[in-house]
């Protein structure tokens, strides 16, 4: 006869304890504020993203030069015939310089401080984009190593049962059909451990590879799934997603970016002048050399082009990064409201579970334990019932792993925490 370690609370003792408890390896543990700081640091696909930044930051430095043209120096030396001395040697050296006028070199360096900042909102949306990733990779394995847990507790169970029938039969209380039937159950559950077991590894795979780690190295999930729902207005996170999203702030910067260069490329129609000076020596006759020493200007005359194509070039980019302001704007909104809805449909299906079932399921597995004892039940009822309370603690897992999903999609949706 079974006894009241076969049921009791077994299924939801161990359902909350693997929630609330602290992880078995401490030393080892990874949370997932740990695997999104680790992401940060190490994920390659961020850190190539962040390689445009230092670009960017270079065209910057160019920009800021004191002058951009360096100077330019030519040298000529030349042998001339003279009636009165013979064979004499001339030379000459030319200096010559290029200087940006009219305010260019201000609007060129406020141009690649745009640039700059444009870049980096990009990379800060790439890193909200990886912060979810991470977050939903770490909730999926955590949800399945829960599952996992729950599986090899009914695994148990199932083999306990096994036992006791294979007893009863041997004892003359119940038929072999009884007995067949508890191995073949347990049986069962076997293999839906192992499936629960490839999928909680294929889970872990996932994760490392957006933490950047090998893909044999240990990890030892930490924290808890359940956390505390809690409502939020769906105004307010509109209004935060439209302040603080680093896409939309960065197609913005993209305008911005694009005023700066069309101011640029109108102030570069005014031609920059040339600067020149020169040296220049002469031989007259025997013993005597003479010395000029002069200067002079060149300035290109803008007669042809007048930088017509770059403005109605720029004019074309400032038009499309105005308009994908406005369609960045309303994806957020899509995105946001989306969310929203996902996000409140699970936090109702968790508070559910945890108000009106939670307690419901550790009252009957009570119940079935004293129904099958006194042997009011069978195996085949008691299966029916046990398969519907496993289902049911089942469906809790699910529904905290959906609730920190949606907890998270909302978060990358709105651009930081809901």
């Amino acid at each position: 006869m079974m006894n009241q370690k076969y049921f009791g609370c077994l299924f939801l003792v161990s359902l909350l304890c693997n929630m609330h408890g602290p992880p078995i390896n401490a030393m080892e543990s990874l949370t997932v504020e740990q695997a999104v700081k680790t992401a940060l640091e190490g994920n390659p696909d961020l850190l190539a993203a962040r390689q445009e930044l230092e670009v960017a930051r270079g065209r910057e430095v160019n920009a800021r030069l004191f002058n951009r043209f360096n100077p330019t120096v030519n040298g000529q030396v030349w042998n001339r015939n003279n009636p009165g001395s013979g064979n004499v040697t001339d030379s000459q050296v030319l200096l010559s310089q290029e200087v940006e006028i009219a305010g260019q070199r201000g609007l060129r360096r406020e141009a690649a401080t745009r640039i700059v900042a444009r870049v980096d909102a990009q990379v800060k949306d790439r890193e909200r984009l990886i912060t979810g990733q991470v977050k939903r990779a770490f909730f999926q394995a955590l949800t399945l190593k829960m599952r996992l847990g729950l599986r090899k507790e009914i695994e148990t169970l199932n083999r306990r049962i096994r036992d006791a029938s294979q007893a009863r039969f041997k004892a003359g209380v119940a038929p072999i059909m009884e007995s067949n039937l508890a191995e073949i159950r347990y049986g069962q559950s076997r293999k839906e451990t192992f499936v629960a077991e490839a999928s909680f590894q294929n889970a872990l795979l996932d994760l490392r590879r957006l933490l950047g780690w090998e893909p044999d190295r240990s990890i030892e999930l930490g924290g808890k799934l359940r956390n505390s729902p809690k409502a939020v207005p769906l105004p307010e996170l509109l209004q935060r997603a439209q302040a603080q999203r680093p896409d939309l702030i960065s197609a913005k910067r993209e305008v911005a970016r694009v005023e700066a260069a069309m101011s640029l490329t109108r102030r570069l129609i005014v031609p920059n002048p040339t600067f020149q000076g020169f040296y220049q020596t002469e031989t007259e006759g025997p013993g005597g050399a003479s010395k000029m020493l002069g200067g002079g200007i060149r300035i290109p005359l803008p007669l042809f082009d007048r930088k017509q194509g770059e403005l109605v070039t720029q004019g074309g980019e400032l038009n499309r990064g105005r308009h994908q302001v406005v369609a960045v704007t309303r994806n957020i909104e899509r995105e946001v409201e989306t969310a929203y809805q996902a996000y409140e449909a699970a936090r109702q299906s968790v508070e559910v579970f945890e108000v009106e079932v939670l307690d419901r399921i550790e009252e009957n597995f009570r119940f079935i334990e004293i129904a099958y004892r006194e042997g009011k039940i069978g195996l085949l009822q008691l299966i029916v019932v046990q398969d519907d309370l496993i289902t049911a603690q089942l469906s809790y897992v699910d529904s905290l792993g959906q609730f920190r999903t949606a907890e998270t999609n909302l978060a990358q949706a709105v651009g930081g925490q809901p």
